[in-house]
């Protein structure tokens, strides 16, 4: 039976108001300890995910410090970070070398970006946990649908994704560097498969580290950051785009007369277009992971939402139509991110720099965003007893949940060691989103079938997740159509989409029944995640 989530919120604010005049304002965590029994109950109901022997029913709710322009700016650099540079040559050759064609797909990519965000605004304004889809999954089916997406985002989602960016933010600035004023931009391609292993990782983990750091010392330190590049990364962009209006002025937009449909174009490739645009706007979804430290929520979650999304198409359409501007395009070099040649052609010898700046600002500031909503994310589930308990600990005078910004930190790390390139894990990482999406929009749907009486300060048309339901599912299947069912490497390319999903699922479920369900659950477990909570206290966390 699925926590009543909704109900426990509501508890939990009626009963935080005695408190909350005797809260000191600096303070960074606030313990409010549930003494209602419909809580207790809902807490403890046998067939629920349940947290370690020996804790207090209690939740640790992180303070509300998140305004209106803190949400816009996480949902802005959340979402503009690696892809913004990394995918429009990539989808300019997906579509047939057809500037106006790939211009639709990121047009397409924003518009499933902004219908999924309006659907989020009313779960997450429903059910104001943090925790975002475990939370959904869990109260629209079960607490193991709800772990399962728990499971998968602690292996693979969060530390993959951020891998990929710290490790793309690594590969670029690296070999920018590297080349300085070199003339012979085909060489990067080179550059890029002889880079060393050990160097770029390195400087992966710093730029990992240095957002780790930033978002422990402070939850304020960090939102500050990630509102600062956010404004930084935006303005970036508006000086390319001012550079593409110069273009126009002089008459160099011969890229425009390619027509909308050319020979290399079809709809596979205009699929695979949308699909690797879903990347680059990856991320819309994370602001219902940090519900619960944001001001007025009713308010503040639909319009975060939708002032974010809204800049964030903007600021792709006009960076992807800016590109295009200029006397020079790379027709021949589908690897190289068209920034790197369009900085050099606008500067010369110093477009070089200009090129690092933006991919570093990009980048830097979406790690910072994807760590603020991330650790929150373990923080609550670890607090709903599906991750270990040690997770939902904080640094009581920094209000940062710290041991969950460690522990993102070091399995990120890993992913960092292991991959070669940042394409490595993006396959991974998205296939993987849209099988729980598909199950969070059509749960949206039963969930307003089973209980229409359910608190809904924003209510999405229903047109909407029914368009959001069919066009995940068309995302999610994909694969099957890329290739021939006969042709070569058909079923290895299957496997590689849908291994990490299925793979989450095997090891998941037999995981949940011997660490999480209060009936099933092995008791060892208990004892060893009990040791880790002392341990932490005794260092000062609570």
């Amino acid at each position: 039976m699925s926590v009543e989530l909704d109900t426990l919120t509501r508890s939990m604010t009626e009963e935080s108001d005695g408190l909350a005049a005797i809260q000191n304002d600096k303070a960074t965590a606030v313990l409010v300890r549930h003494t209602s029994q419909h809580a207790r109950e809902n807490l403890c109901r046998e067939d629920s995910a349940v947290a370690d022997p020996g804790q207090d029913v209690s939740q640790i709710i992180l303070k509300r410090n998140i305004s209106l322009a803190g949400g816009t700016s996480l949902v802005v650099g959340t979402i503009i970070g690696s892809g913004l540079f990394m995918l429009p040559d990539l989808i300019y050759f997906e579509t047939g070398q057809s500037p106006l064609m790939s211009l639709i797909v990121w047009f397409v990519g924003g518009l499933v970006a902004f219908f999924g965000s309006i659907c989020y605004a009313e779960l997450a304004t429903s059910i104001t946990v943090s925790g975002g889809e475990q939370a959904y999954l869990t109260k629209m089916y079960s607490p193991l649908i709800g772990f399962l997406f728990v499971w998968t985002n602690t292996l693979i989602l969060n530390p993959g994704g951020l891998a990929a960016i710290s490790l793309y933010c690594s590969e670029y600035v690296i070999v920018n560097i590297q080349q300085g004023y070199s003339k012979n931009s085909t060489a990067l391609e080179a550059d890029l498969e002889h880079q060393s292993p050990y160097v770029k990782a390195a400087f992966a983990v710093l730029v990992l580290g240095i957002a780790s750091l930033v978002n422990l010392i402070s939850a304020e330190l960090g939102d500050k950051v990630n509102q600062l590049f956010a404004v930084v990364k935006v303005t970036a962009v508006l000086i390319i785009c001012g550079i593409g209006v110069f273009w126009i002025s002089k008459g160099e937009v011969h890229q425009y007369e390619t027509p909308f449909v050319t020979e290399q174009s079809n709809a596979l490739g205009a699929i695979n277009g949308v699909m690797l645009s879903m990347w680059a706007f990856g991320g819309w979804s994370f602001l219902s992971w940090v519900a619960e430290e944001i001001l007025n929520p009713d308010r503040n979650i639909p319009l975060s939402l939708f002032l974010g999304i809204s800049v964030v198409c903007t600021v792709y359409l006009l960076f992807n139509a800016a590109i295009f501007c200029g006397p020079v395009i790379a027709h021949n070099i589908s690897n190289s991110p068209f920034i790197l040649l369009y900085a050099k052609t606008a500067w010369g010898g110093w477009g070089w720099f200009f090129a690092t700046f933006c991919i570093l600002s990009a980048t830097f500031g979406a790690v910072t965003s994807n760590t603020i909503s991330t650790t929150r994310f373990y923080h609550a589930c670890a607090r709903d007893g599906h991750l270990p308990t040690a997770l939902s600990l904080c640094l009581p005078s920094r209000s940062t949940p710290a041991i969950a910004i460690i522990f993102n930190f070091l399995c990120t790390t890993v992913y960092i060691i292991a991959g070669k390139h940042a394409t490595v894990v993006i396959d991974t990482v998205m296939y993987c989103q849209w099988f729980f999406f598909v199950l969070v929009f059509v749960g949206m749907l039963l969930l307003r079938r089973r209980r229409p009486e359910m608190r809904r300060p924003f209510k999405a048309p229903l047109l909407i997740p029914i368009l959001q339901i069919i066009l995940s599912l068309a995302m999610l299947l994909s694969p099957f159509f890329e290739k021939s069912p006969g042709s070569e490497g058909y079923w290895k390319n299957l496997a590689v989409k849908y291994g990490a999903v299925i793979g989450a699922i095997v090891t998941g479920i037999p995981f949940y029944f011997l660490c999480v369900n209060k009936r099933t659950k092995l008791g060892i477990f208990d004892t060893i995640s009990g040791g880790l909570v002392r341990l932490c206290k005794q260092l000062g966390f609570q």
